[in-house]
């Protein structure tokens, strides 16, 4: 009875709440801002020519864009979780968890997007 009370519950936090809604919005959000950067990793590595601005100026300004969307998009959910108030450890586990989840991404976005194959780099 208790178990059912519990699943009842979580199954109302993450439906009739909104958590799910939340969790696959930063999901996107990470995966957009990730492919900004690794297309700016990708110019930068292959020196294309811009007639405008130098390749790798260009380049670092798209990698600047998409890590300062990263970062407003993890301050974001930061924020979130501490208006619930959970555990600090918690909190430091999901941050921790976001980060390596942001960085591998951006690492298997830059792997498909040069058409390497092979293990991925730590």
């Amino acid at each position: 009875m208790r178990l059912a009370r519990a699943l009842h519950a979580l199954a109302v936090k993450l439906f009739d709440d909104g958590v799910l809604r939340l969790v696959f919005e930063h999901a996107r959000n990470v995966a957009i801002a990730s492919v900004i950067t690794a297309a700016g990793l990708q110019f930068v590595r292959e020196g294309a020519t811009v007639t405008f601005t130098p390749p790798d100026f260009a380049g670092y300004v798209v990698v600047a864009i998409g890590l300062s969307l990263l970062l407003l998009n993890f301050i974001d959910g930061l924020w979130r979780l501490a208006k619930l108030r959970s555990h600090l450890a918690w909190q430091v586990a999901l941050a921790a968890a976001y980060v390596l989840l942001a960085w591998r991404l951006a690492q298997l976005v830059l792997l498909f997007k040069t058409g390497g194959g092979g293990a991925m780099p730590f």
